[in-house]
């Protein structure tokens, strides 16, 4: 629809309210409104569904002043349906609300007639107002109207038909009190039958689709207080199947709400391709009880066994059930992927295991035969092999996909670790590196050494040097000693040689024993000459030996040295090692290129 005709719709809602013709004004600005939508002016389209309701509000409160309460009603539920959709919750309630008053005016018009007919239809009436309470959520104040209405006009209310209609506001009220399912289903039972019935016999058809909302707030209410069910599924499918073989395919339902899942049915669906062989394609259940699960199992095949290389079919579960306020919901497993080939995976994979294993086995002699890095090399296939005890580990537990992905590795690893081996110029390149790399090592600790033993040696003459001065002390105080022991030596054997003299004098002066007669004194002249001449003789032997003490070569004294003997012999010697160690340290700097 053009803007043209766009335009030409609100000149004709605007004549329709200037005549005072409001609810067809609303009705041509919702139509304007509705073309405004269709054209993508959203702004425009909600103004001019305000200026719709403001038409209805206007001919209610004509149609009330004339005391024609239905029609009023009618226009103020049109405006509440279109606050609603302009989502303006207060003015929404307020137009409802207004709408429900004026259906107990237009109640009571037809009841102050006093006609079972008239009855009826304004005890139809009253009872469509309560219902619009319920839809906007004041059950409570629609159970009070509706229950005031039945004792206002209690004589009135005689038949049973009319009866049955004044109770259903008390149905529902006393189904949300006690949660009482069944009289809820007496009551959507009575209002579908009779209500609607009633409203269309009183020419108030238009009111059916609030007590259809009115009946769905109360089964909201119902579902809140009642425990639901809520089922869900899982679909198990094969990892390894072929096209010569049937496939199983699993689904398991659970009931994983609070309430029990009613009236459940499911249903297999499958690709063209696949044929059914096996297993239930429909099953129904009368209950499935909360917390509950089952499943479901059936085996397919390809259509045509004889197709090479791999397909992809399509499988799924659809199925519906019930709640206790027989609400319908759907439920769906899948739809899932069947992978389908012309051999068998984890065959062709435990295969390709052991041949990678083969690899890895022949691969290690190699290394331990090359020139490369050990090492490294049989860690990393050391690594190998756990992966392919993995990928076993993951064939067994039904994950392909990994298995695959890990061998493929493992042997793009292989491949590479055998290129390596097998290139010659990069073995040569490696030795030559590891070489470079030992020298480069062995000139970065040849220098710290070098300087180390510089250090060591340098400070160990340092320390000696030092010594000098206090050995040559010692040396001066030894050889003063010397000198003093040669002199009182000398001295010692030059007062025993007059020792010596003087006892010679003495023995010749001793009287003989021959020069007496007395035996006695003969004894005793013999015993003190040969006491002289004993004592002659160890004296001159004593001085025999002061004479040599005196001369010994120890006590010789010799020129006092520069440096002692003891210091230059630690000089001479750790200048020795020194020397030795860096022509050491110069052939290995020259072999390394240092």
């Amino acid at each position: 629809m053009s803007g043209e005709d766009v335009r030409r719709i609100i000149e004709e809602a605007t004549k329709e309210s200037l005549n005072q013709s409001f609810t067809e004004a609303g009705r041509k600005f919702v139509e304007a409104a509705m073309a405004s939508e269709q054209r993508g002016d959203m702004d425009g389209a909600g103004r001019l569904y305000g200026q719709a309701a403001d038409a209805f509000l206007k001919a209610a409160e004509k149609y009330r002043a004339s005391k024609s309460y239905k029609n009023a009603a009618l226009n103020m539920c049109a405006a509440g349906d279109l606050y609603s959709e302009l989502a303006e919750a207060e003015s929404a309630m307020k137009a409802y609300q207004r709408a429900a008053e004026d259906l107990f005016s237009a109640s009571d018009e037809h009841l102050m007639w006093g006609e079972e007919a008239e009855t009826k239809k304004g005890t139809a009436l009253a009872v469509v107002a309560s219902m619009v309470y319920m839809m906007i959520g004041m059950e409570s104040e629609g159970f009070k109207r509706a229950k005031a209405f039945t004792l206002k006009n209690s004589s009135k209310l005689r038949y049973p038909a009319t009866v049955r209609i004044s109770e259903i506001p008390q149905m529902l009220e006393g189904a949300i009190r006690s949660v009482d399912i069944s009289a809820f289903s007496s009551a959507e039972t009575a209002a579908v039958t009779e209500l609607k019935s009633a409203l269309i016999n009183a020419g108030a058809q238009d009111f059916v689709k609030y007590v259809d909302k009115g009946l769905d707030m109360v089964r909201e209410i119902l579902r809140g207080q009642l425990k639901t069910p809520k089922v869900t599924t899982r679909l198990e499918l094969p990892i390894d199947a072929t096209f010569k073989e049937p496939f199983p395919v699993t689904v398991h339902i659970i009931n994983e709400g609070d309430g029990d899942a009613l009236n459940l049915s499911v249903e297999w669906f499958l690709d063209d391709e696949l044929v059914f062989v096996t297993g239930e394609k429909k099953r129904s259940f009368s209950k499935l009880p909360a917390g509950t699960e089952f499943s479901l199992e059936m085996k397919a095949r390809a259509a045509n066994p004889d197709l090479m290389g791999t397909a992809d079919y399509q499988v799924m579960l659809r199925g519906s059930y019930l709640d206790m306020l027989k609400t319908e919901y759907t439920l769906q497993a899948g739809p899932g992927s069947v992978i389908v080939r012309d051999f068998k995976m984890t065959e062709k994979l435990m295969h390709d295991i052991d041949v990678s294993d083969g690899r890895v086995g022949l691969l290690g002699q190699s290394v331990r035969s090359s020139k490369l890095e050990k090492a490294p090399l049989l860690r990393l296939l050391t690594g190998l092999e756990s992966s392919l005890l993995k990928a076993r580990e993951e064939i067994r537990a039904k994950d392909l996909d990994s298995a695959r992905a890990r061998i493929g590795v493992v042997n793009e690893v292989i491949d590479t670790i055998d290129s390596l081996l097998g290139d010659d110029a990069l073995v040569r390149e490696a030795i030559a590196q590891r070489d470079a790399e030992k020298k480069a090592y062995a000139r970065a600790l040849l220098t710290p050494v070098r300087e180390t033993l510089s250090r060591a040696i340098s400070s160990r003459e340092d320390a000696l040097r030092s010594e000098i001065a206090s050995s040559l002390t010692r040396w001066d105080a030894d050889a003063t000693n010397k000198m003093h022991l040669a002199q009182g030596a000398k001295s010692v054997s030059t007062g025993l040689q007059e020792v010596t003299r003087e006892l010679e004098s003495l023995y010749a002066q001793l009287p003989a024993a021959s020069g007496t007669e007395s035996p006695e004194e003969a004894a005793r002249r013999t015993k003190i000459r040969t006491w002289v001449e004993s004592l002659k003789s160890k004296v001159a032997a004593m001085q025999v030996q002061a004479a040599s003490m005196s001369s010994n070569q120890a006590l010789v004294p010799v020129p006092r040295p520069s440096i002692p003997e003891r210091i230059e012999l630690a000089l001479r010697v750790l200048r020795e090692v020194s020397d030795e160690v860096g022509r050491t340290l110069e052939a290995k700097s020259a072999e390394l290129g240092v």
